[in-house]
This record gives C-alpha cells, sequence and structure tokens, in this order.
C-alpha cells in the first residue's frame, strides 16, 4: 500500500496520473449512446449512415463489454461474426466507427484510456475497384427491358443518369424548381461531398425533363429508393445483365463523354 501510494504521489507530481475510474463504469454501448445523444454524428455528410451502423452495432455482443476490457481478442471475435453478414469494407467502416467514438469519449469526454484498442487490429483487405460498365449491346438491351418494365419512370431515368453521370440519390432528390431551361442546367443540392452542383444537361436529358410525366411533388423521378431497386433489378433480369449496379451507369456516363472527346477537366 505504501508503495502505491508513493508511485501515485509521484505520478501526481510529475502531471502524469491516470484515472481509469470512469472508463471502469462503462460499456461500449454506452459510448455509442451518448455519441448518438450529443448528436456527435450529425456533423459528418453521411450520418444517417453512421446513425444506421451504430444502431446495428448496438445489436452485437460487443458492446456489452466493459471500456477497459475490449481487447484486440474482442474485435477479432467482432470481425469474424461480421464477415458473415457483411463484406471487408463495410466491416473496415465499422471498425472505423467504433474507432471514432472511442477517440471521441477520450479526447472531448475525458475519458482515459491507455490505447484505442481499435488500433491494435489491422483493417480488412478491400477488394479491387469495380470497373464494370455497359458494353456491346447491353445499354441497347437494358433500355429495351426498361422499356417493357410497369414502371413509366424506369426508362427515362436510365437514359436521363447516363446523359448527365449524377448520382442515384441525387437523381431521386432533383425537382423540377431545381431546372434552368434557359441555361440548360440542373442544379444538384447537398450532393455527396456536401456541396451544391450545377450539371449541365444534354439536348437529350432536356428531352426527357420535357416530355416526362409532371407529378403533385416536384420531383423529377418521383420514385422511392427500394421502389427503384425492384424495377431495375427486374429490368437487368429481362436483359440478362450480370454484375451490373445502377451506379455502374455513372462509370458508363463519363466513359461515353470521354469518347465525344471531353477533357478530363470538362468530365469532372
Amino acid at each position: 500500500a505504501k508503495k502505491f501510494a508513493t508511485a501515485v504521489e509521484r505520478k501526481l507530481d510529475t502531471g502524469d496520473y491516470s484515472n481509469y475510474e470512469e472508463a471502469s463504469k462503462l460499456l461500449l454501448a454506452d459510448l455509442l449512446k451518448r455519441y448518438l445523444s450529443e448528436n456527435k454524428h450529425k456533423k459528418m455528410k453521411s450520418w444517417k449512415m453512421y446513425e444506421f451502423r451504430i444502431r446495428i452495432l448496438l445489436q452485437d455482443t460487443i458492446t456489452d463489454i466493459n471500456l477497459l476490457r475490449i481487447s484486440s481478442k474482442h474485435l477479432a471475435e467482432f470481425r469474424d461474426r461480421k464477415l458473415k453478414e457483411v463484406g471487408p469494407a463495410t466491416f473496415n467502416k465499422y471498425l472505423s466507427l467504433i474507432s471514432v467514438v472511442i477517440d471521441t469519449a477520450m479526447q472531448d469526454w475525458g475519458i482515459y484510456l491507455s490505447v484505442n484498442p481499435c488500433r491494435l487490429i489491422k483493417r480488412e483487405k478491400e477488394p479491387n475497384p469495380r470497373d464494370r460498365t455497359l458494353i456491346d449491346d447491353e445499354y441497347e438491351r437494358l433500355l429495351e427491358a426498361c422499356e417493357r418494365s410497369d414502371n413509366i419512370y424506369l426508362k427515362s431515368m436510365v437514359i436521363f443518369s447516363v446523359e448527365t453521370a449524377v448520382r442515384q440519390g441525387e437523381l431521386l432528390q432533383a425537382k423540377y424548381d431545381d431546372i434552368s431551361m434557359q441555361n440548360r442546367t440542373l442544379l444538384l443540392k447537398d450532393t455527396k461531398n456536401g456541396e451544391d452542383r450545377l450539371v449541365p444537361l444534354s439536348p437529350t436529358a432536356l428531352q426527357i425533363l420535357v416530355t416526362n410525366p409532371r407529378n403533385e411533388y416536384g420531383k423529377i423521378f418521383p420514385v422511392t429508393c427500394d421502389s427503384l431497386k425492384h424495377w431495375f433489378k427486374q429490368a437487368k433480369r429481362r436483359a440478362q445483365l450480370k454484375g451490373f449496379r445502377w451506379h455502374d451507369l455513372r462509370r458508363f456516363s463519363c466513359s461515353r463523354l470521354f469518347e465525344k472527346g471531353l477533357s478530363v477537366p470538362e468530365v469532372q
């Protein structure tokens, strides 16, 4: 006891006293819940995804572990469980989220830990970036399949996406009020990087806007994300497209822009 007291006094004298008392009372779940309640995640652009992932994490047993006891062993077990459900890239996002929350606790909330345990485990190797695009007659087959769809907007959504290279989320949020027919542009608001973006409209894109059925919501395409996923999957099956995703239309669009002779800055 005397040796311990002397050691503590020595640390106090040098300003190097580590108090684990608060950390010993907390579970990882407590940190995640506090992170949400203080809206720390809302500082991020994709805060809804952070909120979603935290709620998924709270269902895993790793969040029931005392903060002082979390080790690389627990994180490795969490990794093994998670990789049965998701891919390496998604697991890395969960690991990064846990690390961010623990760093917040240490830096903003004064909860002392000797080290962030997430730094003791390696991130999973992620697969190579996708390079799938439409080749040969796949684009024509896709448009033909969309023409046969019961969704009246599907074909025009595919064409508009190829003509503008907009992301799916941007496409679904676009409104007629954001169109300037005079300047032939579409203003995309609150995009992925948090900024508005002005997109030039080709004659084909403008023709779609003119002929597209109007709706009471003011959106160019009044389709939900889940509905689009359903109809697009059906069209892909009819067109016999394998390994193709909606986002791949963006890559196909950029390829066409280069084929038209645009430079890299112009495509960007």
